[in-house]
């Protein structure tokens, strides 16, 4: 056998002695905190399914010195691991032996990501294990309380940085990687020193307490467990790993040996064990249990606790909150049964401190922000920092919501990850998940957002037997309308236990996991019988009654979406008419009656399945795809801009190419060349990025791009000069349109607040404001003469205003729907084109307002018209319905219809070099369609496919053609670049957040917003 006393190293006894006395004499060091003035009493209880395991003081404190005297050889301070496999009531004597020969330890995580990421972070050399494997060389050989265990030295470990200053540290430990990757922080003894003595005299612990330790040892709770118990030489409740298993027998055994102070989390502590079980054991009258701590998670509700308390019960409870980045807990609450601020942080722990910072990062005195903790002595050092380069305070992000009051109160409001853009919507998936547990029979619940499918799941565990589970989800429905429409969720999942992290949290990826699974289990067998039973599923989710009409039931513009969205994943095919008809008032039975006609027409599933790759149809269509031609905008799509006060060369927005130019010379990258996009800058606008940028110059060397967002911040960048300082001005609601830019960088957009603002781009002067009766989503276009703007509102009115003062010219109600697609100038008859929510499509007359002509489409109209180099103007539907009407005759030309919602407006692709022109459409549906219109088409013509392109997500956003290539931006966030000439894939990027906003290219630069809050800047680099 091994010895310590052959450990063949040598040492500079010096300089280690000189550390280690340091630390002796330092009673602010975690080991030296302990209390072994009582050597007999009962340190460890340890319970395992057949036994009791008893450890005394005197038994702990030889085993420390044991651990310790054969570390101290070691030259320099090190973290020691202690591995996942030793025996739970072992790993206090290694954490007090580690301590007391100046090193620091570590616990093992049983992932190896993460315990490989800890092991080069923390250089580690040495680990103490159960079993040796291949890689380590034994140094010692130890018996631990009967248990054999091994000191190891890792073989072959390279780039160790020996940090001298390392035996101020304590441990290190691995953040849970909720919020991302997990983060390895190195906790200094000052740091965690702190939580012990305020939880000991702010809890009254004494020598005659008996702590339980369940917290896994790879979570920091668990040290507070351990020291805390040991300061006070109280006893320390352990429990094996398989009687944590046995969640009746655990409580049981909590209850009878009489443990009084207990620290879980909120999840685990309702998933284990019922209510009931809970108010007769150690929430029971007679219990002795003194302390519950309640932490890691969000405080429950209020009604659960007292559900599972008696009446008499004498518990004191508390809210207790930190981060693993200060060292475990930073402030506690006590919770009374009448209190009702469940939800309040209560007071920072001692050489704590607490701000609330808005989304500007100014600290604020009331409202709602994010709330970051701060400290001179609880330091950590996380990852590869520095301790000597942070300047004190340091403040660190928690990444959770909360409000404060004047008062000082903080209220936690969720994690920020928490909160997702939904149809364009904050929702708080905390309030969701608050509400849903007001329930009596939800022991627990979790939500889960799948943004890839824009889908969101409520998942509970319920006290009611399975036959109830239908009526269950009903009464959830029905109680979750207190919250808004768009909380609601698109599936409710009833499981049996949820899954939980080594920390004592719910598992996120589990969950994934479950709603996956749920989704795979909806089969279509027959469609007469089973496609009824799904769809009423959908229906009933959202409005009770099957005998009235949708609207009249309560259904919203959202929930239409939402059951279109779900219909078309059950059924794996498309329902383009759905919203619509929903949207008009239908009954459930017409409903159910169009999707049954929809999934037997074979034709139509047909045409979805076969539109999956790009293709051909002869040699001589990919004449158009010469990738020497760039795309042009025909007369009817340019503005020709003659009076002189409103001059630019040009503008880009949205797919159109606006100029009053022939031709600028062109220094774009040949399409072989492309191979990577790279973010040249980004641009941080507060909140997300829904609205579509500008690109403009005045002159050859300048270049311009503005955009909004939903904070109201209008920004403008210097495209040639990114490193410059943007101009960003503040309006007071979010904004969707984009900016109308003219001459001397003035700007026209509207914003939610119903006005339609002019200002100045660079200054943030508001040179005029007008007022319209509702949001106003539409971005304005310029007149022909360009001395007025057309644009409509919510308020279902097209205005008419002065760009000089923005006084009304006139106003016209363009129907019963309101108006959030862009306008279209049509030339030939001197009218403004505008299609409406209500599926109206109509052209005013540009000099009076007066309707022209008018037409009703069945279906919602998102996008804004487009003419034809014909002459004819193209409206489309939600539903994916293309018409063509000859405006002057009031002729229908052609209808066709792609069977997929569309939200993205058309885009024109003109080639001279032949006589036809090309329309380009993205859907819903994750395919991209190329329409081919012959220069001459007769009444009742349809334009040919001549291809479809699929994408990995659904499309918002409007493509970019030009120069042969085709820019395209997915909800999920992805960027594509596709060569039209052979449909080969050129480059992508992947975006941070989900992109609704439409990419713009100029050269070898492309801009868009993203829900990441930032304006992206990139540039296409060549091989």
């Amino acid at each position: 056998m091994l010895t310590c006393a052959i450990m063949s190293r040598t040492i500079n006894e010096t300089k280690r002695l000189k550390l280690q006395n340091d630390d002796k004499q330092d009673p602010q060091s975690l080991h030296n905190i302990c209390s072994w003035l009582h050597l007999n009493k009962t340190a460890i209880e340890y319970h395992d399914l057949k036994e009791v395991k008893i450890i005394s003081y005197n038994e702990l404190q030889a085993m420390k010195e044991t651990v310790s005297n054969c570390l101290k050889p070691i030259d320099y301070p090190e973290f020691i691991g202690i591995n996942w496999d030793i025996l739970e009531y072992c790993v206090p004597s290694l954490m007090l032996g580690i301590l007391d020969s100046g090193h620091a330890f570590f616990n093992v995580p049983a992932d190896p990501s993460t315990s490989n990421q800890m092991f080069t972070c923390l250089h580690v050399n040495y680990v103490f294990t159960k079993y040796v494997t291949s890689n380590r060389e034994i140094i010692c050989q130890f018996d631990i309380h009967r248990q054999p265990i091994y000191l190891t030295k890792l073989i072959n470990v390279q780039g160790k940085n020996i940090n001298k200053r390392w035996y101020r540290f304590a441990y290190a430990i691995a953040t849970s990687g909720s919020t991302g990757i997990p983060k390895i922080v190195k906790v200094l003894h000052s740091c965690i020193l702190p939580n012990i003595t305020d939880l000991r005299k702010i809890l009254y612990i004494t020598d005659s307490d008996k702590i339980a330790q369940l917290t896994n040892f790879t979570f920091d709770p668990s040290i507070v467990e351990v020291f805390l118990s040991f300061s006070c030489a109280a006893t320390l409740f352990m429990v094996s790993k398989l009687l944590k298993s046995e969640a009746n027998r655990l409580l049981e055994e909590i209850f009878h040996t009489h443990v009084t102070v207990l620290q879980i989390t909120p999840s685990l502590l309702f998933n284990m064990w019922t209510t009931e079980h809970l108010k007769t054991t150690i929430l029971d009258k007679d219990s002795k249990l003194r302390i519950l701590l309640l932490g890691g998670e969000p405080f429950p509700s209020m009604k659960l606790i007292l559900k599972a308390s008696h009446i008499q019960n004498m518990t004191r409870i508390f809210n207790i909150y930190g981060i693993t980045e200060i060292s475990c807990w930073s402030s506690i609450n006590e919770i009374t049964k009448n209190n009702i601020d469940e939800s309040c942080l209560g007071e920072p722990l001692s050489e704590t401190t607490f701000q609330v910072r808005n989304e500007n990062n100014e600290m604020i005195t009331s409202g709602e922000g994010t709330l970051y903790i701060g400290s001179i002595n609880r330091i950590c050092i996380i990852e590869n920092e520095i301790d000597e380069d942070l300047n004190k305070p340091i403040f660190r992000n928690t990444g959770d919501i909360v409000s404060t009051n004047d008062l000082g109160r903080i209220f936690y409001k969720g994690r920020q990850n928490n909160i997702i853009k939904r149809f364009g919507n904050k929702v708080n998936l905390w309030e969701l998940e608050k509400v849903t547990t007001e329930l009596n029979f939800v022991r627990l619940c979790a939500t889960f957002w799948d943004a890839k499918s824009h889908k969101l799941y409520l998942c509970i565990s319920t006290t009611k037997p399975k036959e109830e589970f239908p009526k269950l989800k009903e009464d959830i429905m029905s109680h979750l309308k207190i919250l808004s429409a768009i909380y609601k969720p698109d599936k409710i999942i009833i499981i049996d236990d949820f899954n939980f992290t080594t920390s004592g949290k719910i598992c996120h990826a589990s969950l994934k996991k479950v709603c996956q699974e749920f989704e795979t289990e909806i089969i279509i067998n027959d469609l007469h019988v089973d496609a009824e039973e799904t769809f009423r599923n959908f229906w009933n989710n959202h409005v009770q009654s099957k005998d009235t009409g949708f609207l009249t039931s309560g259904g919203t513009s959202i929930a239409a979406l939402q059951i279109s969205s779900a219909a078309a994943e059950a059924f794996n095919a498309e329902f383009p008419g759905l919203i619509g008809i929903l949207l008009k008032d239908v009954t459930y039975n017409e409903c159910i009656n169009y999707i049954r006609d929809t999934l037997i027409d074979q034709n139509c599933s047909q045409n979805v399945n076969r539109r999956i790759d790009i293709s051909f149809d002869d040699k001589s269509s990919q004449k158009m795809f010469n990738a020497e031609e760039s795309l042009r905008q025909s007369s009817n799509n340019s503005l020709s801009l003659s009076n002189k006060e409103n001059f630019r060369q040009w503008y880009k927005c949205r797919g159109k190419t606006y100029s009053n130019i022939l031709q600028e010379e062109s220094t774009v990258l040949s399409q072989e060349s492309i191979s990577n996009i790279k973010v040249l800058a980004t641009y941080n606008l507060q909140k997300c990025i829904d609205a579509s940028p500008i690109v403009y110059r005045y002159s050859k060397t300048e270049l311009y791009a503005t955009v909004g967002s939903h904070f109201g911040i209008i920004c403008t960048v210097d495209l040639l000069e990114t490193n410059n300082k943007s101009y960003e001005i503040k309006l007071p609601d979010r904004i969707e349109a984009s900016v109308l830019v003219l001459a001397e960088f003035r700007g026209i957009v509207g914003c939610y607040d119903g006005y339609v603002y002019c200002v100045h781009l660079k200054t943030g002067e508001i040179i005029w404001k007008f007022q319209t009766q509702d949001m106003v989503k539409c971005t304005a276009i310029t007149c022909t003469q360009g001395s007025k703007i057309f644009m409509g509102s919510y308020d279902h009115y097209v205005y008419c205003l002065s760009i000089k003062d923005g006084t009304q010219i006139w106003k016209t109600e363009a129907s019963k729907g309101g108006i959030c697609a862009t306008g279209c100038l049509h030339r030939q008859s001197t009218s403004v084109l505008f299609g409406t929510l209500d599926g109206s499509c109509l052209a005013l007359q540009q000099s009076s307002g007066q309707i022209m002509w008018k037409r009703k489409l069945q279906n919602p109209i998102f996008v804004a018209p487009v003419v034809l180099r014909t002459g004819y103007v193209l409206f489309c539907s939600v539903a994916g319905e293309l018409y063509s009407f000859d405006i002057e005759t009031d002729c229908q030309m052609w209808r066709y219809v792609i069977y997929g919602n569309v939200f993205s407006y058309p885009v024109i692709w003109n080639v001279e070099s032949t006589n036809n022109e090309y329309v380009i459409l993205a859907s819903h549906n994750k395919h991209v369609y190329c329409l081919e219109m012959p220069f001459k088409m007769t009444e009742g013509n349809e334009p040919k496919l001549k291809y479809t392109l699929q994408l990995p997500s659904p499309i918002f956003a409007t493509p970019w053609c030009e120069n042969g290539r085709m820019f395209v931006a997915c909800t999920d966030g992805i960027l594509k670049i596709f060569d039209l000439l052979e449909g080969k894939l050129l480059a992508i990027k992947q975006l941070p957040g989900e992109t609704f906003s439409s990419p713009i290219v100029h050269n070898d630069l492309v801009v868009l917003g993203c829900r990441d809050n930032n304006f992206y800047v990139l540039k296409l680099c060549a091989t």
